[in-house]
């Protein structure tokens, strides 16, 4: 519920902003004739349908498992993410195409200062909206809020890219009319690089790829420590919206009896989940340490499969 709270009220509050932003910023680019402002007017406003998506993933995250969904909705979080990446991709490529087409025309129109005021104000809402919403996503280790923060930074950087064309071009003159499609072609090539990585990070997560190694590496260092544990290997982790999930097999002392290697396994799904709030579920199967369960000693690859000693 804390996730749910923090992160809807930051991302409404960033989605006024981005309205009221892009509407100036699309009538004040029209009106004084900058393609730059008008497309960074665009990207606040699409902003809308990013900050909708982040929205509609973080409400559909927070609720409980259901007879449809019996592993739970985290998985809105990713497709919420996914449908951010591939907005902000379509519009970066547009972006690019119509510098393009206004370098071949040769477009020259006049730009005045308040193009340039609009550009400024919005670039220190932006980047304001950006360390807040940052700090609430590392706050609530939200990878959904986190890339809506990025989202807000490449919209600040967009702005600032605009403002210094739009003054170069105030400032010198006509000579300098070819900064305001520069600094869009410039901006846009930036975006469709930032924008496939947000949308890869979106299809990993529909896939059930693995996390990142340090993640994983960082997740084993609280399962040996635990008390009689002998091993464990399999080890998998995917990534579900802001969650992991994780499972692999535990090796304890055969003559233990079922109940204290329950016991055990339950200790290491505690210690995992004590230090990583972020891990929704973790699924152990408990096994004898026997010859015919022997794991040698060391670390595998990305997906984990061994670790630890069986003798």
């Amino acid at each position: 519920m804390r996730q749910s709270t923090e992160g809807i009220r930051v991302t409404w509050i960033g989605l006024v902003l981005n309205l009221l932003l892009g509407v100036a910023k699309c009538f004040t680019g029209l009106w004084f004739g900058s393609t730059a402002l008008v497309a960074d007017g665009m990207h606040s406003l699409l902003d809308l349908l990013t900050d909708g998506a982040v929205l509609f993933g973080l409400y559909m995250s927070n609720k409980p498992e259901d007879e449809s969904h019996l592993y739970g909705h985290h998985k809105f979080a990713s497709f919420a993410k996914f449908g951010v990446g591939g907005c902000l991709l379509v519009f970066s490529i547009l972006l690019v195409v119509s510098a393009l087409m206004d370098f071949r025309a040769g477009r020259v129109e006049w730009i005045a200062a308040p193009a340039v005021l609009i550009a400024i104000v919005g670039l220190v809402l932006k980047e304001t909206l950006f360390w807040w919403t940052r700090s609430v996503a590392k706050r609530l280790r939200s990878d959904l809020l986190l890339a809506n923060a990025l989202h807000h930074r490449m919209d600040s950087l967009s702005s600032l890219a605009v403002a210094l064309a739009l003054g170069a071009f105030w400032i010198g003159g006509p000579s300098w009319a070819f900064l305001d499609d520069a600094a869009t072609l410039v901006l846009g090539s930036y975006l469709i690089f930032e924008s496939y990585k947000v949308l890869r990070r979106g299809i990993d997560d529909l896939l059930d790829a693995a996390p990142a190694r340090e993640i994983i590496e960082d997740f084993r260092e609280h399962i040996l420590p635990v008390a009689g544990v002998e091993a464990y290997h399999d080890l998998r982790t995917r990534r579900i919206g802001d969650f992991f999930e994780i499972d692999l097999h535990l090796q304890v002392d055969p003559a233990l009896t079922v109940e204290h290697g329950h016991s055990i396994a339950r200790e290491v799904k505690q210690a995992l989940q004590a230090k990583h709030p972020e891990i929704s579920k973790v699924l152990i199967h408990v096994e004898p340490a026997t010859k015919s369960h022997i794991v040698e000693r060391g670390i595998s690859g990305a997906g984990g499969k061994s670790s630890g000693i069986s003798e």
